[in-house]
């Protein structure tokens, strides 16, 4: 089959299918933590048993950068097809099998055990999907519409978030509170398998991006993709993993972390944070497709600034807001931080897949993700629960959460000297050659 057969709708289906399989199976963890909390650490109380279930969540995100390194290595080896169609079927296993474990009440301590060990498996294969991901939909989309093709690869996530923390929502509405800590907390677990499957058949029949197939034929594939990435880019990897601090952390401290506050902290059904979680996302993904096609009109990286102060500003208030808990004041945050995070998540693939050449670019995207996910992101839930434990400000996760602006700011400074001082070079360059 010809690499061009491949139309652009298949292959945002292909990226956007996947990440929605990886990401939902990821996240209905998340959602799920103060259940879990229960069913897995019953000898524990109150703050305690959660802070252990998060502290699991977060162990996932350790693994994370060594499976950006070993698929990312594969990526750019053997094709980014190879790697997206992996990833899935890990992913979908892993998750299946959480739902399947006995409780600590049938086995003991080997439950925890084995849902840590899972959970390690999916950190290891969620570090193989955004490099994938990203390179694909980057290497196939046109130059003037990159941003906008781009920012399939975050919608597509925040979509994945918004249906489990819907189907949440509507399973805990609908069940007994001793049927959900049974049998209902399985049900969105055993449905990562059906998924799984068939966001692997959309991938498996997906042909391989034209700039890959143009490096094999050129004889220009990497032979090793992760040294040459730490060896001539390591400033982009340092700079680009706190430009996307704001996307990657920012929003487990916002919208994702609504269930856990609401229930975990301010001691509201779980159904209420589930809710303003599914609609705060469902705005949120709008936006990121706004972001993404704004992003090819105006410098990605200033878009990206925008969104960056404007959660730093919003960060206080909007806690504010949840906290006091009004329909109306819930509803004005969930706006503010869902139009401030797609700003900073719509335009980040094509941003992040230009800074690198294309034989390490699966590489260098999976490591800065896998990165700013482990360092920032992954547990933040624990440290700003940690925070109210031992100081009692319910806003500590607002306090955090400009810290992480204040990173993605610095980041963002730094990639904007890096694109400019390159467009300088290429104009001297050019320059050059009319004169010569």
């Amino acid at each position: 089959m010809s690499v061009l057969s491949t139309g652009k709708g298949k292959i945002i289906a292909a990226a956007a299918a996947g990440n929605f399989v990886e990401w939902y199976d990821f996240a209905i963890y998340g959602y799920f933590s103060p259940v879990l909390a229960k069913v897995f650490f019953p000898e524990t109380t109150g703050l305690v048993g959660l802070l252990a279930t998060l502290g699991v969540f977060g162990a996932a995100f350790v693994l994370r950068p060594v499976g950006a390194l070993v698929f990312g290595h594969f990526g750019d080896r053997l094709g980014r097809r190879w790697v997206l169609s992996f990833v899935i079927l890990a992913m979908a296993g892993a998750t299946t099998l959480m739902g399947l474990l006995p409780s600590y009440e049938m086995i003991g301590v080997f439950a925890p055990i084995a849902l840590t060990l899972l959970r390690l498996i999916q950190g290891f294969s969620a570090g193989g999907e955004f490099g994938g991901a990203a390179s694909l939909l980057f290497e196939y989309a046109r130059p003037e519409k990159r941003g906008l093709m781009g920012s399939a690869q975050p919608a597509s996530i925040v979509v994945a978030l918004a249906v489990s923390a819907g189907l949440g929502a509507a399973l805990t509405a609908a069940m007994s509170e001793e049927f959900l800590y049974s049998v209902g907390w399985r049900i969105p677990f055993l449905l990562a398998l059906p998924f799984g499957l068939i966001g692997w058949y959309i991938r498996r029949h997906i042909d391989e991006t034209p700039a890959f197939i143009e490096l094999q034929e050129s004889g220009e594939v990497a032979t090793s993709p992760v040294k040459d990435v730490f060896r001539a880019n390591w400033r982009m990897i340092v700079a680009g993993t706190a430009a996307i601090v704001s996307w990657t952390a920012g929003g487990y401290v916002t919208l994702q972390f609504l269930p856990t506050f609401f229930n975990g902290v301010l001691e509201r059904p779980i159904t209420d944070g589930l809710t303003a979680s599914l609609v705060g996302l469902s705005i949120y993904a709008v936006f990121i497709v706004f972001g993404g096609w704004l992003a090819d009109r105006v410098a990605r990286w200033k878009v990206m600034m925008t969104g960056a102060i404007a959660l730093a500003v919003f960060a206080v208030p909007c806690y504010l807001l949840l906290i006091d808990g009004s329909l109306v004041g819930i509803g004005v945050a969930l706006v503010l931080f869902a139009a401030a995070l797609g700003l900073v998540a719509g335009p980040t693939p094509a941003l992040l897949s230009e800074l690198t050449p294309e034989k390490v670019r699966t590489t260098y995207l999976g490591i800065v993700y896998a990165i700013a996910n482990a360092a920032f992101g992954g547990f933040a839930p624990y440290i700003v629960i940690a925070l109210i434990s031992s100081t009692g400000l319910l806003i500590s996760p607002a306090i955090y959460l400009v810290a992480l602006e204040l990173i993605a700011v610095g980041g963002l400074i730094g990639v904007a000297v890096h694109i400019r001082r390159r467009a300088r070079a290429r104009a001297v360059a050019v320059e050059s050659l009319t004169e010569a």
